[in-house]
């Protein structure tokens, strides 16, 4: 018998759900260049990207801070890490480092990014052609995120986000939320999510405010439990509808080729930029090394090679 706590908590993930789906086709339309700090969209672990950045509803451990911190609620585990290097486009890198950890039915987590350029000419308006130097732009995002169960199949996240990005001689601060919620199906292992990342105020760079790149993102993941492939399938896709652009997807897949060693494999549609994914993992005791290759579609521009080291106990 489900008792009056549990069924509250039901309609509140019923109720998120709706709001969500509601929400996300309002949030589909943009124009590019709209929003600023786009390298808040650029994802944590190896294990996602491989798999097509499809990562709301199949993501699980720290990675899972940057996705979605609720499916950490029905993970197994006690206190996970991840460390990442992505050198992207073969002119940024991109650092990040996450944990979580459980905290009574919760899940309490912690996630650092930053991203940076090579060196950049700086040239006058005066003397064109002739350099004064060089600078370097970054972005810095500190984040804390709780996740917490309502009911015996729903559960609902919250990330807080400190947000810096310097440019030349500009820069300014800002603060962002998400709002995350997964849902485990009555089918087994089906899990549907959603989230709403990026949510606040204009960041302001020399006089020039711009919108944070918030997105709506709707998912879901199947790890299908039958005798022939014995639980080492994982699909997983997701939908996304940015602020500043079209419509976007995400699909991917994982098979485990033993429980120490999984091949992954996926793609990115209606991207001008972005082609398919590819990755590989393993796993020894609390110990797990992964890592992805992405695909650039423009010319002159490198592919993307991800690392994450992990650390589950």
């Amino acid at each position: 018998m489900v008792g009056k706590r549990e069924t509250q908590g039901l309609r509140r993930g019923i109720l998120t759900v709706l709001i969500l789906v509601l929400a996300a086709p309002v949030m589909g339309a943009g124009t590019p260049g709209d929003a600023g700090l786009l390298s808040l969209r650029i994802g944590v672990g190896a294990r996602e990207a491989g798999m097509g950045e499809a990562g709301v509803a199949s993501s699980r451990g720290a990675s899972a801070i940057f996705w979605n911190p609720a499916n950490n609620v029905f993970a197994d585990f006690e206190t996970s890490l991840v460390l990442q290097h992505h050198r992207y486009l073969g002119l940024f890198n991109h650092e990040s480092a996450a944990v979580a950890h459980r905290v009574g039915k919760g899940v309490l987590g912690f996630i650092f990014t930053g991203f940076y350029s090579d060196s950049i000419e700086r040239y006058g308006t005066d003397q064109v052609g002739v350099s004064q130097g060089s600078f370097k732009p970054y972005d810095v995002a500190f984040g804390v995120s709780y996740a917490h169960p309502l009911g015996e199949s729903f559960a609902a996240g919250i990330n807080a986000k400190f947000l810096y990005e310097r440019i030349d001689i500009y820069s300014d601060t800002g603060f962002a939320f998400d709002f995350f919620l997964t849902h485990k199906a009555m089918i087994e292992g089906l899990v549907f999510a959603a989230s709403a990342t990026n949510l606040g105020g204009k960041v302001n760079l020399n006089e020039e405010p711009f919108k944070l790149p918030t997105a709506f993102r709707l998912g879901a993941a199947w790890t299908p439990d039958s005798d022939l492939f014995k639980s080492r399938l994982s699909i997983t896709g997701d939908v996304v509808f940015p602020n500043d652009s079209t419509e976007k997807a995400h699909l991917g897949a994982e098979y485990q080729l033993i429980p120490e060693f999984a091949l992954r494999l996926g793609t990115r549609v209606n991207y001008e930029n972005q082609g398919l994914t590819a990755g590989a993992g393993f796993r020894t005791g609390v110990l797990g090394v992964d890592y992805a290759y992405e695909e650039s579609t423009v010319e002159g521009f490198n592919d993307g090679h991800k690392f994450s080291l992990n650390l589950v106990w």
